[in-house]
């Protein structure tokens, strides 16, 4: 049996511990790979070369090391996103997944010992004791998602539960994390002035999404004397570029659905609002993207 392993701090090391034990003392030898630290693309790649049965996924936590939710940047969330994209991914290509629930920690011996088919009385007494973030919460623990600034919320925490769910998500990335086209760099203020020429008014938020067909649909506003204005919406997923067109006649919310398709699940996607011609006034505010993954319908 051949396992792979992703889990950091305490539970992870808990989970390794546990497993060696558990191969020194029984005639089950499972193969385990640690890939804590890995390059995504080349775990993704090694299977290929070497089928997995199982693979065990140590419940990630929400912020790491116990980070406040004031001091988490977007570069963090970035690189969080891609650590719950590779278990998504590696949930979708092996075919049996086990995941460890903090919640339950208490019955990560005996989920352990029945995965590996030994005799549990014989290996539950190698399990060292809990950690105590585990129990008592040190930063390992899951921040309740109605608490988390929207990003956190609408984006990693989605992402981070998909790996037990993974054939539909369901993400959003709000304004806050989209950068401004006429100040580029800065993050994206509720309105922007259209007046001037065509160009570049919105674009980011350069974050990673889970391989396959998606469905965004973008909330823009506009004000009511915004007049009509032909726009832009691109998604760049550095493979392709797709692009929808729209006409906006006057002030109001409307919505625009883009679809496009990711086929590296590890390249930040970028999207691009733009004005196509000049205006002398009006205002418009892109409001949220929410990204659906669409099902496959091959049979």
């Amino acid at each position: 049996m051949r396992i792979i392993v992703l889990g950091s701090g305490s539970s992870g090391a808990w989970v390794h511990a546990f497993l060696d034990k558990v191969s020194a003392a029984s005639v089950a030898k499972p193969e385990v790979v640690d890939i804590d630290g890995l390059a995504a693309h080349d775990v993704l790649g090694a299977l290929d070369v070497a089928p997995t049965d199982t693979f065990i996924l140590a419940q990630q936590a929400l912020l790491p090391n116990g980070s406040a939710l004031a001091d988490v940047s977007i570069d963090t969330v970035r690189q969080e996103a891609q650590k719950a994209i590779l278990a998504v991914e590696l949930a979708r290509r092996i075919p049996q997944t086990l995941l460890l629930r903090l919640a339950e920690a208490a019955e990560w011996p005996q989920m352990m010992a029945e995965l590996l088919g030994v005799n549990s009385s014989e290996v539950l007494p190698l399990a060292e004791p809990l950690p105590i973030g585990l129990v008592a919460g040190d930063g390992s623990a899951v921040i309740s998602p109605p608490q988390s600034p929207s990003l956190l919320r609408t984006y990693l925490a989605p992402l981070l539960a998909a790996a037990e769910h993974p054939a539909s998500i369901v993400v959003a990335w709000p304004r806050e994390c989209f950068l401004y086209g006429d100040a580029p760099g800065e993050f994206l203020p509720a309105t922007i002035e259209v007046a001037g020429r065509g160009r570049i008014l919105a674009y980011g938020p350069y974050m990673p999404l889970p391989q396959g067909r998606w469905r965004a649909t973008a909330y823009l506003g506009f004000s009511a004397d915004i007049g009509s204005m032909p726009f832009i919406l691109e998604a760049d997923t550095d493979a392709s570029i797709t692009r929808g067109f729209f006409e906006v006649k006057q002030g109001g919310i409307f919505t625009l659905e883009l679809d496009f398709e990711v086929t590296n699940p590890f390249h930040p996607v970028e999207f691009r609002l733009v004005s196509q011609d000049s205006a002398l006034e009006g205002l418009a505010s892109l409001i949220e993207i929410r990204l659906e993954q669409l099902l496959s319908t091959s049979t």
